[in-house]
């Protein structure tokens, strides 16, 4: 995987540069000569421009040219002036600088990608690694924030809290400041997008910013190759990447009779000019929670992604096999794209009409109740209160009821432990009474939320496919095309009977028309249901020697109770997948 760890400018940090869980194969020294940025990089690309005693350094995709780096920093006479220049780039990289005796380390707006800091003898370290400042200084488990990660979904800020006592998040969209005094600070520099463009303007920038992104990822590779699935967003990004170089393009047959994306890959190859096209058979992809003995990556976090880790490297096992040196993927094309219902419920008061219309048409379409609706938009709760009362509450588990407010209600697992939900409930206590939402209002908070949850998800994919020898890219999570799709209008992008409005504008001319007219998407749950009845007795014997349980966190034999009977109801709403990610996770932390 790469790894960075930024170095505090003093004689005692220099002397811990040993202890690294990893050795350096860059290093940029602060004018002292003392070690500043240590790097690991086998995939990403350093950058490093220097003018007079300031410096600026990118970690990311693709190369940057020197000369450009120095132009930003001729025109900064602090840290704060680089907001302007980050906004510049393409949101793929983390940025550290140094100016004026201060540094300014920073991941993206999205979350993708991410750093975290602690003050380790005396003095303030950074990373884009939580577990490498853990294993640097030794800080212990946090369990109450393991605890927190049992809950299905984590709402908002509960997933900034570190796994490690000690270690800190900076939330997406701020940077840390750290001067000579080692007076460490968290600082905003992102802020949310008005949504004022209309469809047609706001059609231009999202594929202009998307191109780059593209552009940017497969500059220089030897050989790309690119999921596609034969949904929107990976056939958005097989055409994009074709016009830079030939793509190999891989397509996952499913077991579900009534999956449509083999069929629309196909489709999509025959309009391609420079496509490779292969095809895994449905009897080569492992289930959902195969091969989970062998799941010991080095994860930051928890992640559902190690459910389904097998089938991800089966899918890139052709890539590795033909020596791709980049594999793109869709994800996070549904988090930008497909308008949430909450979103028409923002437009109450300024569309009211509109937005009753909308909500209507959801009504319909999920078999809502008038009354859930009513209860929702007439008396809707402030943010801390919401998180106080819902964040425990399951709604998110029936697709009947409506959900307008700030998100889903988290599933408390039937399997936790007294101590466990006790520490949950004090802890989401504790949050509500200083949380603040993403976005003023419940649709843009929810939307926010969600694609910070799946940049966390994409991180650990990538981090999966890293070890395995080839890492994957996500230009869907690029920063500047987030930007461009959150500034177009609310009503534009969120429409009940219109998939994904925006991208299809934004694709015109790009994608062939009869590709953008498709209107249905593969869920894959039937490869899920199989997969969990296949591999119960694998799951029954994790929970024999739960290290969950051992903590006093779970209830093992009535996990194995339950996995015994894989259709229980209880097993229903995705709880099981994340208590598995928790527990491999735990065990991970082993081959250290």
């Amino acid at each position: 995987m790469d790894r960075f760890v930024v170095a505090p400018d003093h004689d005692a940090a220099a002397a811990a540069v040993g202890c690294l869980p990893f050795e350096p194969t860059h290093t940029v020294p602060y004018p002292s000569g003392r070690p500043w940025i240590l790097a690991k990089l086998p995939f990403a690309s350093l950058s490093v421009a220097h003018a007079d005693e300031n410096s600026l350094a990118l970690v990311g995709p693709g190369h940057v040219p020197g000369d450009l780096l120095k132009e930003a920093l001729s025109s900064c006479e602090s840290v704060a002036d680089l907001d302007g220049v980050v906004a510049s780039l393409p949101g793929m990289f983390h940025v550290i600088a140094r100016i004026a005796a201060r540094s300014r380390i920073q991941g993206t707006a999205s979350g993708l990608k991410q750093v975290f800091y602690t003050r380790y003898s005396g003095h303030i370290w950074a990373s884009d690694r939580a577990r490498t400042l853990a294993r640097l200084t030794g800080a212990p488990l946090d369990r109450s924030a393991l605890a927190l990660r049992l809950l299905e979904p984590v709402p908002h800020p509960l997933p900034e809290r570190s796994l490690w006592q000690g270690i800190e998040t900076v939330p997406p969209g701020h940077y840390l400041g750290v001067g000579d005094r080692q007076d460490g600070r968290v600082e905003r520099w992102w802020h949310l997008p008005k949504p004022s463009r209309p469809l047609e303007a706001g059609a231009a920038p999202v594929r202009d910013a998307l191109q780059l992104s593209v552009r940017l990822h497969v500059r220089g590779r030897k050989k790309v190759s690119s999921e596609l699935s034969g949904g929107f967003d990976s056939t958005a990004l097989l055409f994009l990447a074709e016009r830079e170089q030939p793509v190999l393009a891989v397509t996952a047959a499913s077991c579900d009779p009534l999956d449509e994306d083999e069929a629309w890959a196909a489709r999509a190859v025959r309009h391609a000019r420079q496509v490779d096209h292969r095809t895994v058979p449905a009897t080569r992809l492992p289930l959902a929670y195969a091969q989970l003995d062998r799941a010991t990556e080095a994860l930051d976090e928890p992640s559902i992604a190690i459910a389904s880790r097998a089938r991800v490297l089966a899918m890139t096992e052709i890539a590795r096999r033909e020596r791709a040196d980049l594999h793109l993927t869709g994800h996070g094309g549904d988090h930008l794209f497909v308008g949430l219902p909450t979103l028409s419920a923002d437009l109450l008061r300024s569309h009211p009409l509109l937005s009753l219309r909308h909500i209507n048409s959801y009504r319909g379409m999920f078999g809502w109740r008038w009354a859930d609706i009513a209860r929702q938009l007439i008396a809707p709760l402030p943010y801390r209160h919401w998180l106080k009362r819902s964040s425990t509450s399951g709604t998110g588990a029936d697709s009947r009821f409506p959900i307008l407010t700030w998100g889903l209600g988290a599933t408390m697992p039937p399997w936790l432990t007294p101590r466990a939900a006790e520490m949950i409930h004090e802890e989401v206590r504790q949050a509500a009474q200083m949380a603040a939402p993403l976005a003023p209002t419940p649709g843009r908070h929810f939307e926010l939320d969600g694609i910070r949850d799946g940049a966390r998800l994409a991180r650990a994919l990538t981090d999966i496919t890293a070890c395995a020898g080839l890492p994957i890219s996500t230009p869907f999570f690029d920063d500047r095309v987030m930007e461009a799709a959150l500034a177009v209008r609310i009503e534009d992008r969120a429409r009940p009977y219109a998939y994904k409005p925006l991208l299809a504008a934004a694709m015109q001319d790009i994608v062939p028309p009869d590709l953008l007219a498709r209107t249905t998407k593969g869920v894959g749950s039937m490869d899920l249901a199989v997969g969990l009845r296949t591999y119960a007795p694998y799951l029954n014997q994790l929970w024999s020697d739960s290290r969950l349980a051992a903590l006093g966190l779970v209830d093992g034999q009535q996990l194995v109770r339950l996995c015994a009977r894989p259709d229980s109801i209880e097993l229903d709403d995705g709880a099981l997948l994340t208590t598995v990610a928790c527990e491999l996770w735990l065990r991970s932390l082993e081959h250290e």
